[in-house]
């Protein structure tokens, strides 16, 4: 897409294959944000929302005021080679900081993990650009 900085892809590869993945996006920036999961080949990958329907990355949300990104929560399955990309429409490439993936277990049974990733588009380095939280399951249903 003309117009936007892309980062450099993030990583996945922390999420077994196979598995149910939800995401949730979030903005609060002066530009439009952007968020896509690119499959191993780099390209966008569909979804389905969480009510069903299905949708394309990437996903998108804009102006100053804090909000969801449009279609901003939704699930896929996770495939080899998958990763996370996050754009800006602002002149700067954005940086991206990412948690520490997690695991949760249940009677020391692992049930799923996920982390969560913060931009900054700018110059002021308070990383509040976008929010990105994605999880995974050990099982569905």
């Amino acid at each position: 897409m003309a117009g936007i900085q892309w980062s450099a892809p993030q990583s996945l590869a922390y999420i077994p294959d196979g598995k149910l993945v939800t995401f949730t996006a979030m903005h609060q920036a002066q530009y439009t944000q952007y968020v896509q999961i690119i499959d191993g080949n780099g390209n966008p990958i569909s979804f389905y929302c969480l009510d069903a329907s299905q949708a394309s990355f990437p996903i998108s949300g804009s102006g100053v005021e804090v909000g969801f990104l449009q279609n901003g929560a939704g699930r896929f399955t996770m495939a080899s080679g998958m990763q996370v990309q996050f754009g800006s429409s602002g002149p700067y490439v954005p940086k991206v900081s990412a948690g520490n993936p997690v695991q949760f277990f249940i009677s020391g049974v692992v049930r799923g993990g996920g982390t969560l990733y913060v931009t900054e588009d700018g110059t002021d380095n308070d990383y509040n650009d976008t929010s990105f939280v994605i999880q995974w399951y050990q099982s569905v249903g």
